[in-house]
């Protein structure tokens, strides 16, 4: 017999419970009790509960007599469940979880039913099952293999279309060890060991001819002990082969930078059309502006065979009027599905279906060709184009070099002609120059005293214009010979050089009083001679300008490692040169301004050829004081030997 106090705290607990419990007659099924929540769960007082039926309450299609059997079943075996769905007062439909549970209430035997609102938990659940559905689905339709290995590399999990490729079938792998099915694969047995010690790794493994990028991704419980690896491995075969033929493309286009003629050019374009794209009919024209006409200059074996022709040249030429032509005037890549649907092909006779043609900017067009209907993938799109670029940049570069060549032919015979006239100036206008100033000076021996003023200085001015033209032939061979004379480059010490050419010069600088200041000279490669030359004349008409001017020479010589040149500056204080003559200053015969001082005006010209020879330059810079000329020559390369 339960006391007052029980029987307080029951009724306390019954009423105050959220969830709706009515308590039944175990014979009848009837209600006998029930609290607050499952009066508001049928919509009316728990008073007006009592006397109903469970079947009056229950689904539709769920019968009294479905109701009383469970009721009895509960109260024979102690409890049963049940679920089913139901309308709430507010219309909308709930779903709820029945629980039945036999209680002996005031030494009678009923029956409770506590009734739990289970309509989100199963929404939940419905959500979680969609989305399991849908990664199941997702997963075993990429183009992956999935796969979980527990803490011994055991298979635990496989799926994925990725499992095709192997031959394998979603799941055939569960509960087969990895060492085992691949064992023979080191870096996957490497790998393996890798993510079971906890460490992620993601790699590129071979497996049957297939290359796969493979993630591992250890999983931890928490109690921080490995529980399994997850892995997700993707079949890169087809990109490994596209990055192969890549860089075999690119290597085989390194061939064309050794090509010299434009057949030379067609053939090696058709070859790589041919050995890395894999297309066997390529065949190349050249462009005629002047005819407006494509000729064939280069094709494959395949091609040439195919249009049944003794060699690439008897192919046919694609003529203004012709459909090709057109597109190669169009300038833009070109897939022609039917050949045979040109309306004015060049070829009506071939029987070529689909064919792709790639101008090669004005140069001509290269043209890939197939016996069927094909289309070309992106890719072979995209290594053609690179091809077709490559093959037009190298016409490019053999017209230059046509021309250039040309060009050094014409400068060869032009050196020619000036050795030639630096032999006559050496000889021939030697001679007579020698013959007059000898007969002018026999004229001053024997007549000179006889000659009143005015003829006296006509006879000085004979001397010295022979004088002047002797020193004109002089200078003139001088700078002819600056090719002809010159020594193999070498590494060149010039503040060696520069003490040569100062002591050449000590006479004349005690005799004006000069002061030259040389700094610290980089080493150059250069011809020693020749850089001698160019301080002795810049140091000379620094000096003689100077004294010219009335001053005393005041000169500085430098020079500055600026990367691979070695930059040189000669400055002095003398008058300066004006700045319309800065650029012409190092024309031949030409001399800045208006001097006294006797020169030739080839000195500057003589510099200037001897440090083009050596690829350098040679400029005047703007200055308020003096003149400052500088020049480059090639530094010395540092060759580091082995560590």
């Amino acid at each position: 017999m339960a006391s007052t106090e029980d029987t307080t705290l029951f009724r306390d607990v019954f009423e105050v419970n959220p969830d709706p419990i009515m308590i039944h007659d175990a014979d009848t099924g009837t209600v006998v009790r029930a609290n607050e929540a499952a009066g508001a769960l049928l919509g009316c007082p728990p008073a007006d509960v009592v006397g109903m039926h469970v079947g009056e309450f229950s689904p539709p299609g769920f019968s009294t007599a479905d109701a009383n059997a469970l009721i009895a079943e509960a109260a024979t075996s102690g409890s049963t469940q049940v679920e089913w769905t139901t309308e709430g007062p507010d219309g909308e439909s709930r779903r709820v979880e029945v629980s039945l549970e036999r209680a002996v209430i005031d030494d009678v035997t009923r029956v409770v039913a506590f009734i739990h609102d289970v309509t989100e938990i199963r929404r939940q659940e419905r959500k979680h099952t969609e989305r399991s559905q849908q990664l199941q689905t997702l997963i075993e339709n990429l183009p992956v293999v999935v796969f979980t290995l527990d803490s011994d590399g055991v298979f635990t999990y496989s799926a994925g279309k990725g499992l095709a490729e192997l031959g394998l079938e979603p799941g055939e792998l569960e509960g087969v060890s990895v060492f085992e099915a691949y064992g023979q694969y080191p870096d996957i047995v490497a790998a393996v060991e890798q993510a079971l010690d906890g460490e992620e790794v993601r790699v590129t493994q071979k497996v049957d001819g297939l290359v796969f990028e493979t993630w591992y991704r250890p999983v931890f419980g928490d109690d921080g002990e490995l529980t399994q690896v997850v892995s997700v491995a993707r079949d890169i075969t087809d990109l490994k082969q596209r990055e192969a033929r890549i860089e075999t493309l690119s290597e085989a286009t390194n061939e064309l930078l050794y090509t010299r003629t434009e057949q030379a050019v067609a053939d090696t374009v058709t070859q790589i059309a041919q050995r890395i794209i894999d297309q066997p009919l390529a065949a190349m024209w050249s462009y005629d502006s002047d005819d407006d006409t494509l000729y064939p200059i280069g094709a494959t074996d395949e091609a040439v065979d195919f249009a049944a022709v003794e060699a690439a040249s008897d192919l046919p030429p694609m003529g203004p009027e012709s459909d090709e032509n057109r597109l190669f005037h169009d300038g833009s890549p070109t897939v022609v599905e039917d050949y045979q649907a040109l309306s004015n092909p060049s070829s009506p006779q071939a029987s070529l279906r689909t064919v792709l043609f790639l101008p090669l900017e004005d140069y001509g067009m290269l043209c890939i060709g197939s016996p069927t209907v094909e289309s070309f993938d992106s890719h072979d799109r995209f290594l053609l184009d690179i091809l077709a670029s490559t093959g037009a940049a190298a016409l490019d570069r053999v017209e230059r070099e046509t021309r250039l060549k040309s060009k050094q032919t014409e400068l060869e015979r032009s050196n020619e002609a000036l050795q030639q006239f630096a032999y006559i100036a050496s000889h021939d206008l030697q001679e007579p120059l020698r013959m007059v100033s000898s007969y002018v000076d026999l004229l001053d021996s024997e007549y000179g005293d006889e000659l009143d003023d005015e003829a006296a200085e006509y006879m000085a001015f004979a001397i010295d214009g022979a004088r002047r033209m002797q020193e004109m032939v002089n200078a003139l061979l001088r700078y002819s010979r600056v090719e002809t004379t010159s020594s193999e480059f070498e590494e060149t010490d010039p503040d060696a050089v520069i003490d040569r050419t100062l002591d050449a010069l000590q006479m004349r600088i005690e005799e004006v009083d000069a002061t030259i200041t040389v700094g610290a000279l980089p080493p150059v490669e250069a011809d020693p001679n020749q850089v001698g030359q160019v301080f002795q004349n810049l140091l000379e008409n620094a000096i003689e300008y100077a004294v010219e001017a009335g001053m005393e020479p005041r000169i500085e010589v430098s020079a500055d490692r600026d990367d691979d040149d070695v930059v040189f500056t000669v400055s002095d204080n003398g008058p300066g040169i004006p700045a319309a003559d800065r650029e012409e200053v190092f024309d031949i015969f030409h001399r800045a301004g208006a001097h006294d001082t006797e020169g030739t005006g080839i000195g500057l010209a003589v510099c200037q050829r001897i440090v083009l020879r050596h690829d350098g330059r040679i400029w005047v810079e703007p200055s308020d004081d003096g003149a400052t000329f500088k020049f480059t020559l090639p530094a010395v390369t540092e060759v580091c030997g082995d560590d």
